[in-house]
């Protein structure tokens, strides 16, 4: 007995054949935005479907090699460091340069960031978090290069915003910032570096009590390590942040009482060393 005509479920024109859509042809479909797709269609609406699942093939097969094509620029990022670290031990500043700045553009293009928008924040939570110190160290060594010529003021601005930004964030901050101090008093652009010191403290931010006890060595490792816990924990939540705005509003004339005693200094610094320990293995633990 011949099948009466009934309407397609899609398109809603009457036919008497109907081809079911299989669940490997509906996932490729729903990848090509072909939603609320019936059980089954007419065979006008299979041979568009068709085409579309072609469509969506191709598609994705686009999507994996842009994701391929960026593990490999991430694997080949080291390379990038590594020569221009070489260059760089040669005095080859400019070639240098050029590999410092593809490596920074490889990073935009596996974050899908535009030129430029590199952030701290792309890295938080990411296993990928150590990335800081070296694009850090790129922009330290950029800064440096860009000031060995008048024409490239405008990159040194860049590059020094930009390592403000990162070292604070990152485990070399004592090391460059004393290295920073210095290279301000022979820097050919001074009013950049001056510039770039005043940003990178700020951004920093005091830590009154933890100063005032280690007074006697403004760069010492638990200082930095104090720090580093406010930045990668208290920070980034907003019990932390409440924390760290309390510690800011009453600490500082526990901070001046400290630093008027010798005993109460050295008190404090016992006490302080004692909490680095745990805090070293909290940062240690992730």
């Amino acid at each position: 007995m011949m099948q009466q005509p009934t309407p397609c479920p899609r398109c809603g024109s009457l036919s008497d054949t109907f081809i079911g859509i299989d669940p490997a042809m509906r996932a490729t479909l729903q990848e090509a935005g072909e939603g609320n797709l019936p059980d089954q269609v007419c065979s006008a609406c299979f041979e568009k479907l068709t085409g579309s699942v072609s469509q969506g093939m191709k598609l994705r097969m686009e999507r994996d090699v842009r994701e391929k094509n960026k593990m490999v620029m991430w694997k080949n990022r080291v390379h990038l460091i590594k020569n221009a670290r070489n260059l760089m031990s040669q005095k080859a500043y400019s070639e240098a340069a050029v590999q410092y700045e593809k490596y920074l553009r490889v990073l935009e293009v596996v974050y899908s960031l535009k030129k430029g928008d590199l952030s701290p924040a792309v890295f938080n939570n990411s296993t990928r978090s150590k990335e800081l110190t070296v694009v850090a160290s790129v922009y330290w060594d950029l800064m440096r290069i860009y000031d060995t010529n008048p024409r490239y003021t405008d990159r040194m601005q860049v590059s020094a915003s930009k390592l403000s930004q990162f070292l604070p964030f990152s485990q070399i901050y004592p090391d460059i910032l004393k290295k920073a101090e210095l290279f301000a008093r022979t820097a050919k652009n001074p009013g950049v570096m001056r510039t770039f010191l005043r940003q990178t403290k700020s951004r920093r931010g005091p830590c009154f009590v933890a100063d005032a006890a280690f007074a006697h060595d403004p760069y010492a490792v638990e200082l930095e390590l104090l720090r580093r816990f406010r930045d990668e924990r208290l920070r980034r939540t907003l019990t932390g942040r409440r924390l760290v705005s309390l510690y800011y509003r009453y600490s500082p004339p526990i901070a001046r009482a400290i630093g008027r005693s010798q005993w109460k200094s050295a008190a404090a610094r016992w006490s302080l060393a004692k909490i680095t320990l745990l805090i070293k293995k909290n940062l240690n633990s992730n």
